[in-house]
């Protein structure tokens, strides 16, 4: 626990100057993995506790959505704990994310860090679920903390008092009709989602799936929503009727330098909503959050047979760049395939 005696004017908190180096050896005392720390350090905005010498505290966040964010890494250097360092970087954090109009923000820790469970609720962060067994899955050697097992990952959120949770509540992207909405995919949502996919299946041919090829299960779907969670150019919108998933959009980025500033789309909305402006909706959605994450291409396919889809996307702005020729096999028939495309900013 850190104590609040610090006085040392010699330390100040400041966002990191362009190009100037992650100190790596801070950071893997928070994340031990060089690979995740690899995956999000360049899409996040970082914060260090600079004593004028060296860094000796950093802190990484990553903007998930319009005035939602996460943060993916903090960590004080060891000799330097205790001392107040990281209340202070905290609270320097926390001013200028309000500041620049945050509604939530969200960080994991893991069941055992009882420290880090303790700093972050008395910095106003309140625990909102449980990912049981977190950690067995998803590291190779058990994890041993203060005598307890590692196993749970814990979430923990702030947000602004006038967006106070109400029970079960969405994240609500836009202002639509009250009776439909639409969100970002949580890991809650994996089998319900997969379970709607799957029925998408059978009531349309315009998927690529056929009935019972879906081999997806509700622990890769969970896999996905949270790397699209993770990601800056990535995410994965539901619209949500009475409580069900009726449709979603899938939009996942580039993970190379040169393609990152383009997004492949997959959408797909229950027949029994079809033609209600649900998939309107969805783009709408996703076209504000790509153009907030400065995605600059919006990528698809969709079936030459599939006039509904096409005059949606064409509405949307998008553009023929070109057809694949029987590219697919519908029913016994040959279906040409058509790539379309909408460029955000030319």
């Amino acid at each position: 626990m850190e104590s609040s005696n610090y006085n040392d004017a010699r330390v100040i908190i400041r966002p990191r100057a362009e190009h100037e180096a992650l100190p790596m050896p801070l950071l893997l005392l928070a994340d031990p993995d060089p690979a995740a720390i690899e995956r999000y350090a360049a899409l996040c905005r970082w914060w260090f506790a600079d004593d004028g010498n060296e860094i000796v505290g950093v802190c990484g966040v990553l903007e998930r959505s319009r005035g939602s964010w996460e943060i993916m890494n903090m960590a004080v250097l060891t000799r330097c704990e205790g001392q107040g360092i990281g209340s202070r970087l905290m609270k320097g954090v926390l001013a200028d994310l309000d500041h620049e109009g945050a509604i939530e923000i969200i960080v994991c820790t893991g069941n055992s860090s009882l420290g880090a469970l303790a700093f972050y609720q008395k910095n106003g962060f309140r625990m909102e679920a449980i990912e049981p067994d977190y950690f067995i899955q998803h590291y190779d050697e058990p994890i041993m903390e203060n005598g307890i097992p590692c196993r749970d990952r814990i979430i923990l959120c702030r947000r602004q008092a006038n967006d106070a949770p109400k029970a079960k509540r969405p994240i609500v992207l836009s202002n639509f009709q009250a009776s439909v909405s639409v969100r970002i995919a949580q890991i809650r949502d994996a089998g319900p989602l997969i379970r709607m996919k799957r029925r998408l299946d059978e009531q349309t041919t315009f998927m690529l799936l056929e009935p019972g090829e879906r081999m997806m299960g509700e622990s890769e779907q969970r896999d996905v929503i949270r790397y699209a969670l993770r990601s800056a150019n990535s995410n994965i919108f539901l619209a949500e009727y009475e409580g069900q998933i009726i449709g979603y959009l899938e939009a996942m980025g580039g993970k190379v330098t040169r393609n990152r500033h383009s997004v492949y789309i997959v959408v797909g909305v229950l027949q029994e909503y079809a033609n209600r402006g649900i998939g309107r909706r969805l783009f709408q959605t996703m076209m504000h959050w790509a153009e907030d994450r400065g995605v600059q291409r919006l990528e698809l396919t969709v079936q030459s047979t599939n006039a509904r889809g096409i005059h949606l996307y064409r509405s949307l702005g998008f553009h023929i760049e070109g057809i694949q020729k029987q590219a697919l096999i519908v029913e016994g028939s040959y279906v040409d395939l058509i790539q379309m495309s909408l460029l955000l900013s030319t």
